[in-house]
């Protein structure tokens, strides 16, 4: 089976650096879905650096990482640089991991594999709208828009409580994206130094 900490990588993601109360419902919730469709529909590749944050009970501090993310069309690579390298790799209908210089056998999985595979794909190209795992709700502050993605599918509510994802009204562009688990902990992604639309080489998206 594949084990929580590897699912919380795949789901390629705390305490908001905002506060949560200057959120409010959005005024066309289905106005900013499609815009933000319309947006991820002219993004051909994404590069970007992330920095991630793991908030566990059992800890005082967050467990804190970094690395690099690829995208283009249907691939993807997460490759976690520090502390240590992790590797998760999507291409098509595969999914392949490294974790601590060997690769992980998901066959066992495949069946929830594929599922993580999807979302987190649709995270990236909007196509998390037509999931129907999940249910939408939309949110506002005076500079950034939150998506909530609330869990219905069965194996996806025994693992989230649910998944926030936060763009700037000035972009568009994901900037935050927190997987909030069943038991209260909490893991934050934060990207950066992004790229779209420029090239990225396939050969990324074969090499673990």
């Amino acid at each position: 089976m594949i084990n929580k900490s590897i699912l919380s990588l795949l789901l390629v993601f705390s305490c908001l650096n905002l506060n949560a109360q200057s959120f409010k419902p959005a005024a066309d919730q289905a106005k900013l879905l499609a815009e933000l469709k319309k947006t991820s529909q002219a993004t051909t590749s994404i590069q970007a650096a992330f920095t991630e944050e793991k908030h566990l009970a059992v800890l005082k501090e967050p467990e804190r990482s970094s690395g690099v993310f690829y995208f283009k069309q249907n691939k993807m690579r997460w490759e976690q640089k520090n502390p240590v390298k992790y590797v998760i790799m999507i291409n098509g209908d595969k999914l392949r991991i490294e974790e601590g210089g060997k690769e992980k056998n998901v066959g066992q999985a495949s069946r929830m594999a594929a599922q993580i595979k999807e979302l987190m794909i649709g995270l990236v190209n909007g196509d998390f709208q037509q999931n129907k795992a999940f249910s939408i709700a939309a949110l506002a502050s005076d500079d950034q828009y939150m998506i909530v993605l609330t869990p219905v599918n069965r194996r996806l509510k025994n693992i989230y409580s649910k998944i926030t994802m936060v763009f700037p009204k000035s972009t568009l562009r994901l900037k935050e994206l927190t997987f909030f688990d069943k038991g209260g902990d909490r893991n934050l992604l934060k990207f950066h130094s992004e790229k779209f639309n420029s090239q990225i080489n396939d050969s990324l998206f074969e090499i673990l």
